[in-house]
C-alpha cells in the first residue's frame, strides 16, 4: 500500500537505531567464522599455566602452517577465535609436559569445538613393566650399556608371545578408528528454515522431531517428523543419509514426503467428468548431491531434485544442479552454479530439518495443480579481504515457471478467478498463478564482522520482478489478471546485522530489504536465499533458555517477524470496494521453543 514520506523516514531511522543498538551490544560470534575453547591441566587435575596451543588448518589450501598460537591463562584456560570451518590440528605443549595433540578437530560456522588436554610429567613414562610373554636374560640384540662400568651387562630381554605375533598385519593392537560422534534429538515447537530451495514453501510453526545417527566417523542418518499446528499446512516425514563426510567429498541422499492440507475443500474436474473436492494432497522431494573434489583447487558438486505432487491431478518437476568451483588465489573463488544450491554439510540440526522439510510452493492453473520452479545459472566471484570481510559479486539469469504470489481479495473476485486460486491456510490468503517471466541482471554483496561479537551484511540486487500496471479494471479471468501483471526493472537494497549478546547469550537478526512500490515478487530469490534476507522489515530473536538438572537437553525459544511493518501490499485492480491485493511478503509472527539433546 502508498506509504508517505514521513513513514519512510520513520523507517529508516528506526532501521538505523536497531542497526546502531545491535553494534553497541557487543553480541555473538560471526556466523562465517568459528572457535576452539579448551582447559590444560596436569594428570592430578590442576590447571597449567602458561601452556601453549599451536592449531593448524585451512587457512592456506594444499598446507599445514600455524594459524594461531595462544597461551593459556590463569585458569587454565585456551580461546581460538576467528577460525575458518574446516578441519584443523591442535597440539598443546608445556615445559616438563609432555606434548598432546590431535590431527582432526571439526570447527563449524557459528559454533564453539571444544577440546581439553591433559599433559603428564615427562619422567611419568619411565616405569617399570614385567610384559606378558617369554623372558630371557641374554641377547645381542637388547643390551643396556652402563657407562660407568667397563662390562657390559645384559638386562631382560622380552620376546613377543604368538598371540601377539601370529597377525598377517603385524602385532596385535587396539582400533586406531576416530570415535563416532555423539547423536542428535531435537523436539520443539520451531519455525521452518528452508534454506536449499529459494521458492520452496515455509510451513511456519510446526511440531518437529528430528534424530541424527552417526553410522560412522564417516556417515550419518537424520529422520525427521514435523506436524503444523492442528494440522491446517501438513506434516512431513523425512529421512536423509550422508557418506564421505571426513574424505572431502560428501554426498547426501533424501526423500521427504509431505500431507498438504488446505483450509476449505475446493471442487475440482477430475477424470471421466466427476467432480472431487482438493482438500488434502501428497506430496515428495527425493534430492542426491555429490561433491567430487578433483584439485586442490577445483571443487564439482552434482545433483538433481525431483519434486512430485499427488492431488486430483498429478504435477511433477525434475531440476538438475550443478557447481563448479575454482578457487584462484587461497583468497579468492570463482564459481559457475545451475539449479539450486550446494549441500552445506556444516547446517546444524536445526537448519537442516528445515531444509528437508520445504517442498515447492503449490498453485492453481486451470484447475490444475502445479509446482512453482526456478531455473537458476549464475557466475560468481567471492574474494576473501581481511579474516573478518569478503567481497561477492555475481551475474545471474533466472527462469521463473508458475509464478505463486501472495494475496487476498473479496469473495466476487476469488469467483471471477475460481480455478487459478489456491487457499494460503497459513497466511489466512490465497495464492495466484501468475505465470512465468524471465529475469537477468547481477549482485553484488559484501559481509564484515563489526568488533568479536557482531557481523553485518549489506546487499545490491538489480534484475525483473513482477509489477503492477496501475489503472487495470476488475479482470473477467486469469488472463486479464496477467496481463496486469509485467516484469519491470528493479532495483533492491538489503541490509542485515546479526547480534549475541554476552550475558544473556540472546541472539538477534534483524533485516531489511527495500524495494521499489508495485512490485509483487521478489527481484534475486537465490542471492536472498543465500544472504537469508527476506523482503522489507524482518527481525528473529532467539533466547537460550537455562539448563534444567533432570533435562539435560539445550532449550531455545524463538520468536521470528515477517514483514513487520506491512509494506509491499500492492492493489491490482482500483474498481470495487475491496480490490485484489498481491504482495512480495505478508505480516505474521512466528514463534516457539527447540529442545536439543
Amino acid at each position: 500500500m502508498n506509504r508517505s514520506s514521513s513513514q519512510g523516514r520513520w523507517l529508516a531511522s528506526a532501521l538505523a537505531g536497531c542497526i546502531l543498538a545491535g553494534l553497541g551490544a557487543v553480541p555473538g560470534r560471526a556466523a562465517d567464522y568459528g572457535r576452539v575453547t579448551g582447559l590444560v591441566t596436569d594428570a592430578h587435575g590442576s590447571p597449567l599455566v602458561g601452556a601453549t596451543i599451536l592449531l593448524a588448518g585451512p587457512s592456506v589450501p594444499g598446507s599445514a602452517d600455524v594459524v594461531e598460537r595462544v597461551v593459556t591463562d590463569a585458569k587454565g584456560k585456551f580461546s581460538v577465535e576467528h577460525l575458518v570451518p574446516g578441519w584443523y590440528s591442535i597440539k598443546a605443549t608445556a615445559m616438563t609436559r609432555m606434548p598432546s595433540g590431535l590431527d582432526r578437530i571439526h570447527v563449524e560456522a557459528g559454533l564453539t569445538a571444544k577440546q581439553d588436554f591433559t599433559l603428564s610429567d615427562i619422567f611419568a613414562p619411565a616405569h617399570f613393566r614385567v610384559p606378558q610373554g617369554v623372558l630371557s636374560t641374554w641377547g645381542d640384540d637388547w643390551k643396556w650399556v652402563l657407562r660407568t662400568s667397563a662390562d657390559t651387562r645384559p638386562v631382560l630381554r622380552y620376546k613377543e608371545t604368538a598371540s601377539n605375533t601370529d597377525h598377517k598385519d603385524g602385532p596385535r593392537s587396539k582400533s586406531a578408528k576416530k570415535p563416532v560422534p555423539a547423536s542428535e534429538r531435537m523436539v520443539g515447537m520451531i519455525p521452518g528454515s528452508p534454506r536449499r530451495d529459494p521458492l520452496a514453501s515455509d510451513a511456519g510453526l510446526g511440531s518437529v522431531m528430528a534424530y541424527l545417527r552417526p553410522i560412522s566417523d564417516d556417515a550419518d542418518l537424520l529422520v525427521a517428523g514435523s506436524m503444523a499446528p492442528g494440522g491446517i499446512a501438513g506434516s512431513s516425514v523425512t529421512t536423509a543419509f550422508r557418506r564421505n563426510l571426513m574424505k572431502g567429498d560428501p554426498q547426501e541422499l533424501s526423500l521427504s514426503v509431505h500431507e498438504l492440507n488446505f483450509s476449505e475443500a475446493l471442487p475440482m474436474p477430475a477424470s471421466g467428468g466427476s467432480i472431487a473436492n482438493l482438500s488434502r494432497s501428497q506430496g515428495a522431494v527425493m534430492t542426491y548431491t555429490n561433491t567430487r573434489r578433483l584439485s586442490d583447487s577445483v571443487v564439482l558438486v552434482t545433483g538433481f531434485e525431483v519434486d512430485y505432487l499427488n492431488s486430483v491431478r498429478d504435477a511433477a518437476a525434475a531440476r538438475p544442479h550443478a557447481e563448479i568451483e575454482y578457487r584462484i588465489t587461497p583468497s579468492t573463488v570463482f564459481a559457475v552454479r545451475y539449479g539450486g544450491a550446494r549441500m552445506d554439510d556444516t547446517s546444524t540440526l536445526l537448519e537442516r530439518v528445515g531444509d528437508l522439510n520445504a517442498f515447492p510452493t503449490v498453485t492453481l492453473r486451470g484447475n490444475r495443480p502445479q509446482l512453482e520452479t526456478l531455473n537458476h545459472t549464475e557466475a560468481a566471484v567471492e574474494r576473501r579481504l581481511s579474516k573478518t570481510s569478503r567481497v561477492e559479486a555475481a551475474v545471474y539469469h533466472d527462469g521463473f515457471q508458475n509464478t505463486a504470489v501472495w494475496g487476498t481479495a473479496n469473495p466476487r473476485v476469488v469467483a471471477l478467478l475460481a480455478g487459478n486460486v489456491l487457499p494460503n491456510p497459513v497466511a489466512d490468503g490465497l495464492t495466484v498463478n501468475a505465470g512465468g517471466y524471465a529475469s537477468s541482471g547481477f549482485r553484488a554483496a559484501y559481509t564484515r564482522q563489526v568488533g568479536s561479537h557482531v557481523d553485518a551484511a549489506v546487499m545490491y540486487a538489480d534484475g525483473d520482478a513482477l509489477g503492477v500496471n496501475a489503472g487495470v479494471q476488475t479482470p473477467a479471468s486469469l488472463g486479464n489478471l496477467r496481463s496486469a501483471l509485467r516484469a519491470q526493472r528493479t532495483q533492491s537494497v538489503a541490509a542485515k546485522v546479526r547480534a549475541r549478546m554476552p550475558g544473556s547469550k540472546t541472539r538477534v537478526v534483524a533485516s531489511y530489504q527495500w524495494m521499489a512500490r508495485g512490485r509483487v515478487t521478489s527481484v534475486d530469490p537465490y542471492g536472498e536465499t543465500s544472504l537469508g534476507v527476506q523482503p522489507y522489515l524482518d527481525v528473529q530473536v532467539r533466547q537460550p533458555l537455562p539448563y534444567l538438572a533432570f533435562l539435560p537437553a539445550h532449550i531455545e525459544a524463538v520468536a521470528d517477524f515477517r514483514n513487520l511493518l506491512a509494506q509491499g501490499y500492492v492493489p491490482v485492480f482500483v474498481a470495487g470496494e475491496d480490490p485484489l491485493v498481491l504482495a512480495a511478503a505478508y505480516r505474521c509472527f512466528r514463534g516457539g521453543f527447540s529442545v536439543t539433546f
